[in-house]
């Protein structure tokens, strides 16, 4: 995976940038709700290599479109 395809697939949401000590992170274009960060959301995720954070959004994007779905039911 490469920095423009992660940015491609998640940057509309996530600012990405390589790490001062070696790996990437990604930072949330806007902050999440208290309820959000506690249903398991994160602001910030951080991966040794971008195929790492790259699972990692993708976790985070499932977690969020499951979130949302259950508050549609709700």
């Amino acid at each position: 995976m490469t920095i423009t395809e992660l940015n491609s697939a998640y940057g509309k949401h996530w600012l990405i940038s390589e790490a001062m000590g070696g790996g990437w992170y990604a930072v949330r274009r806007h902050s999440l709700s208290t309820r959000a960060l506690e249903r398991g959301l994160s602001n910030v995720r951080c991966g040794n290599t971008l195929e790492e954070l790259g699972r990692y959004l993708s976790s985070e994007t499932h977690l969020e479109q499951r979130r949302w779905v259950s508050l549609e039911a709700s």
